[in-house]
């Protein structure tokens, strides 16, 4: 078998080849709503980008570091 030689190589910083910052802005929307949490979309999509910690108590006043908090920001964390 011949060796391939790699003639170059594609990484992807979110956001950069694919526009995800939509679907980011409707996972917290859903997640919230799953918690009777209110959230409007569009307040969500402009904080996309700062990080659960900042992003969810800016959106429903819950502190990132509480249970609830916690549990809203389990299965980001798990993947």
């Amino acid at each position: 078998m011949s060796a391939m030689k790699l003639k170059g190589v594609l990484l992807d910083v979110d956001g950069t080849l694919v526009d995800s910052n939509d679907a980011h802005a409707h996972a917290w929307v859903l997640a919230l709503a799953e918690a009777k949490v209110a959230a409007h979309f569009e307040r969500v999509r402009k904080l996309i980008g700062k990080g659960g910690d900042k992003l969810l108590p800016e959106v429903s006043g819950i502190d990132a570091e509480s249970e609830l908090g916690s549990r809203l920001q389990a299965p980001r964390r798990n993947l």
